[in-house]
């Protein structure tokens, strides 16, 4: 099998223009992630100013210790929950950012995947006599890589989807606990 420069030098320029969309699309996604974190983080900074301004006006307001105490006692769960939703957030920007570098490996493991099978195939079909277990061995041994590969990814999603769904789970359950603990601190409060 002989390639012409002409052959050579298409071949190269379509395999740097690929890689040139790749790393494109790749920091492309990577700045996509980061826009949405630095919008995340400033309407959070935004929202804890507007909450700090009202809860100090509010404690201004208060008449007496018990109401100070109540006050305080009632900023808990809010604070609580907006901490857990910012951590949902920053997580979900980091999934949606994983799960779309991941699709552009695959796709580019996909085209890597099929040149080395053409050109293969193209080493192949000159291949000497007597070579057809050698190239039996090779399919067999890309085949086995491919399969390994693809089952390592499925188990890596799954994985991720389990961690995930535990760290949702704690996170429920450590809300509640505070938001009983701050009533039942309220509770104890009024009593008093």
């Amino acid at each position: 099998m002989s390639v012409s420069p002409e052959q050579f030098v298409a071949t190269s320029k379509a395999n740097i223009e690929a890689g040139l969309k790749t790393a494109t699309s790749f920091a492309t996604t990577l700045f996509t992630a980061v826009e949405r974190v630095a919008s995340l983080n400033l309407a959070t900074a935004r929202g804890a100013f507007d909450d700090g301004l009202a809860f100090s006006k509010a404690v201004l307001a208060a008449k007496d210790p018990k109401a100070l105490a109540a006050l305080q006692l009632g900023a808990i769960t809010p604070a609580v929950e907006k901490s857990v939703a910012y951590g949902r957030s920053l997580s979900d920007i980091g999934g949606d950012t994983q799960e779309e570098l991941t699709k552009l490996l695959e796709a580019e493991a996909a085209v890597l995947s099929k040149n080395i099978d053409t050109a293969l195939e193209g080493i192949f079909k000159n291949a000497p006599a007597g070579s057809e277990p050698a190239i039996k061995a090779v399919k067999t041994a890309l085949a086995n890589a491919s399969s390994a590969y693809e089952g390592a990814t499925k188990a890596a999603k799954q994985v991720a989807a389990a961690a995930q769904a535990s760290v949702e789970k704690a996170t429920l359950v450590a809300v509640e606990s505070v938001d009983k603990s701050t009533k039942a601190a309220a509770s104890a409060l009024k009593v008093a």
